[in-house]
């Protein structure tokens, strides 16, 4: 059975199909939001308007980086398919919408550039009347919208037609700077495989190494980096520091408490950096307060650790 409805996060008329019962799920075909599988009783973190946009604005980043539908589940299991579709983490997706202005902005500019297709300078029209529209911005207020787009214009990053009262910046092309900005962007964050490794440098942690993060991260596509094993001429905390502004993200594993590691991660954070957060079970509740608050993967083998990693990788990293 097939209906045309409304896409449940961006609330733009979409095609809902009801799939067998067995699944108790329906599938959204959203011109905004792309495909998804989502269950019919939903997921009380989604029945909030705010996490109904962010979630929509990731989806949104993902079909314009022409990822696939995905079938919205409690953890991300992209080995196991319903439909056709990997299985991917409500939770996981969340935590992917940009935190700070240097990720709004970076992920903003990488959107338009996506919307231009193969036709740098054509011009772009986002619907921002529509909610669908301010998707690609990250912004679910149409003023502020318009208030993005027009420092955008005064930054010269793209340049506005037919302006009416300040009103009308959601026609645009896309300017030399802009693609110089966004060149730059590409290089140091998409075309970037290192992935720097924090944890504690015991030997009851080799296997975990081993096994576990270095495994998730090559088989994902990646090159850790683990400054013990390293070799350079520098102070070994210089090359720390330079070493986390070379990655692309972090894996910080919290099991053994080392101080070494919350460092690490909190100056990564302070970059604008993608931080992974790990620890072994019987770590957990020694966690610091500061760091308690984010999602964690929670392991007890290495076999456990690399396939919660894996899939968080591919999940959240691109």
């Amino acid at each position: 059975m097939s209906e045309d409805r409304k896409c449940y996060f961006c609330g733009y008329d979409s095609k809902v199909t009801c799939l067998p019962e067995k699944s108790c799920s329906n599938l959204y075909e959203c011109e905004y939001c792309g495909t998804y599988i989502l269950d019919r009783q939903g997921f009380d973190i989604l029945k909030k308007d705010e996490n109904k946009f962010k979630m929509a604005c990731v989806l949104n980043e993902r079909r314009l980086k022409g990822f696939g539908g995905i079938a919205l589940d409690d953890e991300t299991k992209k080995e196991e398919f319903v439909y056709d579709y990997p299985r991917i983490s409500v939770n996981e997706l969340l935590d992917d919408f940009p935190q700070k202005a240097s990720d709004f902005l970076n992920r903003t500019l990488l959107n338009l550039s996506r919307l231009s297709g193969d036709r740098p300078f054509k011009l772009i029209k986002l619907d921002i009347p529509i909610k669908g529209g301010c998707l690609p911005l990250f912004i679910s207020n149409s003023k502020e919208c318009y208030a993005f787009l027009n420092q955008l214009a005064e930054q010269g990053f793209i340049r506005a037609f037919n302006v009416k009262a300040g009103l009308d910046f959601n026609v645009f092309s896309l300017t030399i700077k802009f693609w110089e900005m966004v060149e730059n962007i590409k290089k140091t964050e998409v075309g970037n495989k290192r992935v720097f490794v924090a944890m504690w440098f015991h030997e009851s942690m080799n296997d975990y190494y081993k096994d576990g993060i270095k495994k998730a991260i090559e088989e994902a596509g990646y090159e850790p980096v683990r400054i013990d094993l390293q070799e350079f001429n520098e102070k070994i905390c210089d090359e720390i520091i330079a070493e986390i502004k070379r990655c692309k993200f972090l894996v910080s594993d919290f099991s053994g408490q080392r101080g070494g590691v919350y460092f690490e991660a909190g100056f990564a954070k302070g970059l604008g950096k993608e931080v992974i957060f790990t620890v072994k079970k019987d770590d957990v509740k020694k966690l610091h307060f500061d760091t308690r608050q984010y999602n964690h993967i929670v392991y007890d083998s290495p076999e456990d650790l690399y396939k919660q990693l894996y899939n968080r990788i591919c999940a959240t990293i691109v």
